[in-house]
């Protein structure tokens, strides 16, 4: 096995590698430090999500429960009394049905026709023919407050819609 470099050529190969490889040495020693404190940072941090984790899925857990639980019968929407229907047909007639909504609602706050429909709608999806709009649900709380048994809290505009409350209005 002849080479042919000289002695210099193979010295000065040799030392070029021996800076490479210091350098390198160097150069992934910090790496090793900077890596060692991120693993201690993301360990904390692991462990902290961790006992939130179990701490959540705990709560959920509870909350499953509770949800699982049938409800109490005074808790469900009241059942559609006999006076909402027509003596004749037996049909659901709609400003019963949304009277009997308003006299559900508490006594001191405010009311619109949208959120009456809403209400209407959702307790009575499944007995009323199609769903009330805010339009039907408005002439009947127009009706309910030229006869006295409603009274105006806001007047409607463009804009919004109005507001009523139960009761004739007080006195201040």
């Amino acid at each position: 096995m002849s080479s042919k470099r000289s002695v210099a050529e193979i010295l000065a190969s040799l030392e070029a590698r021996e800076a490479l490889h210091q350098e390198r040495e160097a150069f992934h020693a910090s790496q090793e430090v900077h890596h060692r404190e991120q693993r201690a940072v993301h360990a904390a941090d692991l462990e902290k999500v961790r006992q939130r984790l179990a701490a959540f899925r705990e709560a959920a857990a509870s909350a499953v429960e509770i949800v699982d639980q049938p409800l109490a019968e005074t808790e469900t929407a009241p059942a559609v009394s006999p006076a909402v229907k027509s003596k004749l047909s037996g049909r659901l007639i709609p400003s019963r049905v949304v009277r009997a909504v308003i006299a559900t609602l508490p006594a001191d706050e405010p009311f619109g026709p949208t959120a009456v429909a809403a209400e209407t709608n959702r307790r009575h999806a499944d007995t009323l023919g199609r769903p009330l709009d805010a339009r039907t649900v408005s002439d009947v709380l127009r009706r309910m407050r030229a006869e006295g048994s409603l009274h105006l809290v806001q007047e409607g505009k463009a804009f919004h819609e109005a507001l009523y409350a139960k009761g004739p209005r007080k006195s201040a």
